[in-house]
């Protein structure tokens, strides 16, 4: 999957995301991080061919060969599922309350003829046992209100993947789970992706598991790609100050006790309302004059991507 300079605007002139930059390789697991209106699932949306009305997207989208912005709104339908894949954030909203799992599960691939029903079901059945869900016997005549949190993120899972998407977006799969079933989701995101060798696009709020199953993560700030690079660099060495600041704000087990938790002083600004130069200049701890008057270039170096006029990053030899 490969992203360059992706614009989302409303009909109004008012840009939603602006210039994102991002690759993702076969077999490779992305994060894409960022707060609350940051503009990570419009960023996916955007690559999907799925923005709502009133909005157009702009720049290049490809998936392997294939130029995805191009394409007419029947022509992405007919590539969707097989091409990408998509995981909603709830998912036992992905299912009809009144029909059983089973038809669901296969529903997609059969009616687009992607498979024959016989074929479908074999694959269904392979991925429920893969998933540890004892197979196509044990859910296919469960109702949706007979599963629990954790197997409705798994079944959603297996919904995604069935037509075996080259890439697959995943949106905040770990949103309503506990922390022991985040943990076994991500375990399955990891492996799939080893085995698959699919792409998948991980959107979160959660440092804590990307840093621990990603490759690569990119983190958003206003419409805008701040650091981009492999995890360990970006999460473990930070050179964006936002990067920082998030990182400051996680929890940790060795603190205190009665420490007061780290903020990121103010609000996100709204599209429309960006400030002039560095969008996160209102709201930085090294905010200089060249930032409140000068927009930072995405500067690239040594594997790693950085959006900030100070930034050091290191020196490919």
């Amino acid at each position: 999957m490969q992203v360059r300079d992706l614009r989302v605007t409303t009909q109004l002139g008012v840009e939603l995301v602006g210039g994102v930059d991002l690759s993702i390789d076969r077999g490779e697991l992305f994060g894409l991080v960022g707060e609350t209106g940051a503009g990570k699932t419009m960023t996916a949306r955007a690559a999907m061919g799925m923005l709502p009305r009133g909005v157009r997207a702009t720049g290049q989208v490809r998936f392997g060969e294939r130029e995805w912005l191009s394409l007419d709104s029947p022509a992405v339908a007919r590539h969707l599922g097989r091409t990408v894949g998509l995981m909603l954030q709830n998912p036992v909203a992905a299912f009809d309350p009144v029909m059983r799992v089973g038809r669901q599960l296969i529903e997609s691939v059969v009616r687009s003829g992607a498979m024959p029903r016989r074929d479908a079901v074999r694959r269904a059945d392979e991925l429920c046992h893969q998933l540890g869900l004892g197979g196509w016997d044990a859910v296919e005549k469960l109702y949706p209100h007979q599963l629990s949190g954790g197997m409705s993120q798994r079944l959603a899972l297996v919904m995604s993947i069935m037509p075996g998407p080259e890439v697959l977006v995943v949106d905040e799969p770990t949103s309503a789970l506990d922390a022991n079933l985040r943990v076994e989701a991500l375990r399955l995101l990891r492996s799939l992706t080893d085995e698959s060798h699919m792409a998948v696009l991980l959107i979160s709020h959660d440092l804590g598991l990307l840093s621990r199953f990603c490759d690569s993560v990119a983190v958003l700030y206003a419409g805008h790609v701040a650091e981009a690079g492999p995890t360990a660099k970006v999460l473990g060495a930070p050179a964006h100050p936002y990067t920082r600041s998030l990182i400051q704000c996680s929890l940790r087990l060795d603190q205190g006790r009665r420490q007061k938790l780290p903020v990121v002083p103010g609000e996100p600004p709204t599209p429309g309302s960006w400030p002039a130069g560095c969008h996160f200049n209102p709201r930085c701890p090294a905010v200089q004059d060249r930032c409140r008057t000068e927009r930072p270039v995405l500067r690239s170096d040594a594997g790693r991507a950085v959006a900030c006029h100070f930034a050091e990053l290191e020196v490919q030899v």
